[in-house]
């Protein structure tokens, strides 16, 4: 049998959600371990044909998820940007609630 990795993880729970969703469901699988310098990494392979069905299980399962179009992550910057936005609003709402209620 040929098997083809689907995703890669190197969270233990993960794996065992995983080996019950797929026995559940049927699906030929298996983990392969690699050491590389960040650790620890196991690959999760399905035996080819099942490849559309294990990854819809795992998108399923909030354990692979499909990027939108036009969507992009928040970079450190947008977020330090738009908490000082939010704090500078709150203080000038303080204020001017405090001015009012005089």
């Amino acid at each position: 049998m040929e098997y083809t990795t689907i995703w890669e993880t190197r969270k233990q729970n993960q794996l065992f959600l995983l080996r019950n969703i797929f026995e559940q469901n049927n699906i030929d699988y298996r983990f392969l371990d690699e050491k590389n310098t960040s650790g620890l990494v196991v690959r999760v392979q399905v035996v080819r044909g099942q490849e559309e069905k294990a990854g819809a299980l795992l998108r399923e399962n909030g354990l692979l998820k499909d990027p939108s179009p036009g969507a992009e992550r928040v970079t450190p910057t947008k977020f330090w940007i738009w908490l000082f936005v939010a704090l500078f609003i709150i203080i000038v709402a303080a204020v001017i609630i405090n001015w009012w209620m005089r």
